[in-house]
């Protein structure tokens, strides 16, 4: 039971899987574009879509290439990042060949001139210069590779007021935007297609404010290619979208609105265009040599016939074939002549290559199929090391939520920035708050306590790895449960948060256990996922917080994770922290003093390595080259800090200190002890009397922690 925190709020929110599917999915669809782009990543509407269509093993990428606020004029999108990404995306993952398009948008609605008094000629200028805008960077994509293609995604009526002009009024120019969207793509070619929206929402949710109210599937539904788009609209344009089908009851759709859309353009061309087989990858499996071949693996996207060397060429010596192919289905071995130069080689479509239904290679049309990346597939998302992976998790954090960030006040979330855990988050606006420790260092203590086997501090009053592990995977168990199951919808969205969820409920402060609710109810206050259930605490392990929380204590050494934390990490980073925090023989500096002197017999000394930061583990002092060990008299023997109770004159002499297991020396340092007034002083005298109070203060609370 969490003993310590007591509140639950409604949460649903995106989350992980601890075992990500996601690692087998070849990449095929790019998600480019604005924010109806940025949601259908951020849900994964294209990857839920696709098991209704038999389609698996494939996915989508678009973080790094959607923005809410994307536009088609440069001058109102200034960085314009995620189309310089396009390019960059594309030669990362060269299995990608269609390219789902949505611009021009924020473009038409975002446009405050638009008024009632508006001429005819006004408008169409309006839409004609946004299109053309539109078709520039269509055209940009096609130039990339020979085998992209784009569907341009149409909008759907939303619920977007614009200067007093009446529904009717803007829906008809909306459709007169859409209809100049679908005719310059007409003149485009087959490598580029227009998905019709108009009237989905309606067609799917109905229209609940009409009188009566109009019942869901009772509109026309949108006409697609295949019925030259007619009905253009569908659904009632006298009508907005139902306020049922939009998450912000103005332009943006519900997941199931987002799914309603990919649904459809799998309908109407996606399915089409991944049916054609492609290449996924060619894979160099032997180095050159004089004396035989270069062989390379070669895999389709499913089993083809009428490979042979005529289909593949080696990059850079055009002309001259291959040396052999052996091989059958989907995957071949391919053979370069002996040259004892490193070659690569090329996929060269010409149409020859087809699957058992006789599609061609990449379609219709030669070229299009041709492929030249020569090395490991990239699959479209990376793998997780395990279901403690905290930093893979706060990668994909970090992919997740770059598109809509703001819905999150700008958090960051890759493990150099992340600092969730342990503060307050805000809905309205967004913001969120943390502790002022970076979350993949209080993390990096978890993963440590479940690694190490061997690990036992309870010697020291500190944490072992059974409780810690005992107390995470019941943690990561409830979480899952919670948030509806490794294979649920939500945990297609955001891969590893159930991790990331898991180790904050398992540091076990307050300030660490509200997180994972905090955190749902804020991005939950705008997308609803089915089969999520509110977290009740109480039904969690929160009672580490004494050894993990940032008040706590891992290593019982008396000194606080935050402390050492705060000593350590600025310039050791996350290693020097995870070091001090888990072994009680170091931690922040007590005795300040570096130095001998003449000190008066019964006077308190202490005696400190420097540079307390660059120091390691494995301390033993020496006193005339003989080791000292703790008795009473002389504490601190084998720490960084050297305390003698009373000196007296058999004390006099020379200290060094060995450490970093014996690589580094401090010292010598000579202490001479008589009946006078120190050299040191009154101050110095002070400070050492001061040090020594502190040491013996720590050294309390750690006999009674371990006492009891």
């Amino acid at each position: 039971m969490c003993r310590r925190v007591f509140f639950v709020g409604v949460i649903a929110l995106i989350v992980g899987s601890p075992v990500w599917a996601g690692t087998a999915d070849v990449p095929r669809i790019l998600l480019v574009g604005d924010s109806w782009g940025a949601f259908m990543q951020l849900l994964r509407s294209i990857d839920a879509a696709r098991g209704d269509f038999g389609w698996t093993g494939i996915g989508q990428r678009g973080d790094r290439t959607t923005t809410v606020g994307a536009r088609a004029f440069p001058y109102y999108d200034p960085g314009r990042q995620w189309l310089e990404r396009i390019p960059e995306e594309l030669a990362d993952y060269p299995t990608i060949d269609i390219v789902h398009l949505s611009l021009g948008g924020n473009d038409f609605v975002l446009d405050t001139s638009w008024n009632p008094g508006m001429t005819e000629q006004d408008i169409k200028d309006r839409i004609d210069g946004i299109v053309a805008k539109i078709s520039e960077t269509i055209d940009t994509i096609l130039a990339i590779r020979p085998n992209i293609r784009v569907a341009l995604c149409g909008y759907d009526f939303g619920n977007h007021g614009v200067n007093g002009m009446s529904v009717a009024r803007m829906n008809a120019i909306m459709v007169q935007f859409e209809i100049a969207r679908k005719e310059m793509v007409a003149i485009k070619g087959p490598r580029v297609f227009y998905v019709h929206n108009l009237g989905l929402m309606q067609y799917y949710y109905g229209i609940p404010l009409a009188i009566p109210p109009i019942l869901p599937q009772q509109v026309p539904y949108p006409g697609g290619f295949a019925q030259n788009y007619v009905p253009m609209p569908g659904g009632n344009p006298d009508y907005n979208s139902p306020l049922e089908s939009l998450m912000d009851d103005d332009m943006h759709l519900t997941m199931q609105g987002y799914d309603y859309v990919a649904k459809r353009c799998f309908s109407e061309i996606y399915n089409t265009w991944l049916s054609w087989p492609v290449v996924y990858e060619i894979l160099p499996l032997t180095k050159a040599s004089k004396t035989s071949s270069q062989f390379f693996r070669v895999t389709f996207s499913k089993p083809v016939t009428g490979v042979d060397v005529a289909d593949f060429a080696i990059i850079g010596s055009p002309g001259e074939p291959v040396a052999e192919v052996t091989g059958s289905g989907a995957v071949y071995t391919v053979g370069t002549p002996p040259s004892g130069v490193a070659v690569q080689i090329a996929v060269v479509d010409d149409n020859t290559i087809v699957d058992g239904g006789g599609l061609p290679l990449g379609g219709t049309g030669v070229g299009n199929g041709d492929f030249s990346t020569n090395g490991l597939l990239q699959y479209a998302d990376p793998a997780f090391a395990g279901p403690d992976d905290f930093d893979g998790a706060m990668w994909s954090l970090s992919r997740a939520f770059t598109a809509v960030s703001w819905m999150l006040g700008g958090q960051q979330f890759d493990p150099d920035h992340c600092d969730a855990n342990g503060g307050r988050i805000a809905v309205n606006p967004p913001s969120i708050v943390g502790n002022n420790m970076l979350d993949s260092a209080e993390l990096a203590i978890v993963y440590e306590c479940l690694e190490n086997e061997s690990l036992d501090l309870s010697a020291s009053g500190g944490v072992t790895h059974a409780e810690v592990v005992a107390a995470y995977e019941h943690n990561h168990a409830r979480i899952l449960a919670d948030l509806g199951g490794p294979d649920g919808r939500a945990l297609l969205s955001v891969p590893g948060l159930d991790m990331m969820m898991a180790g904050f409920i398992t540091l076990g402060d307050s300030g660490s256990t509200l997180i994972p609710v905090l955190l749902m109810t804020a991005v939950g206050s705008y997308i609803e996922f089915p089969g999520v259930t509110t977290p009740n605490l109480m039904n969690y392990d929160c009672t580490l917080a004494r050894f993990l929380g940032p008040n706590g204590d891992a290593d019982g050494d008396g000194a606080t994770n935050r402390q050492e934390y705060n000593q350590f990490y600025a310039t050791g980073g996350r290693e020097a922290y995870l070091q001090a925090a888990l072994n009680p023989s170091i931690m922040p500096p007590t005795c300040m003093n570096v130095q001998g002197g003449t000190f008066d017999d019964g006077q308190a000394f202490c005696l400190g390595v420097p540079n307390q930061l660059d120091v390691g583990v494995g301390f033993q002092w020496y006193h005339d080259d003989d080791p000292l060990q703790d008795d009473g008299h002389i504490t601190g023997a084998r720490t960084r800090d050297l305390y003698i109770v009373a000196l007296r004159a058999s004390d006099a002499g020379d200290y060094e200190c060995v450490y970093d297991n014996g690589t580094k020396r401090f010292g010598p340092v000579f202490l001479s002890v008589t009946s006078h007034t120190p050299v040191a002083g009154v101050g110095g005298l002070a400070a050492l009397s001061v040090a020594l109070t502190a040491y013996a203060a720590v050294k309390l609370r750690r006999r009674r922690k371990t006492e009891g």
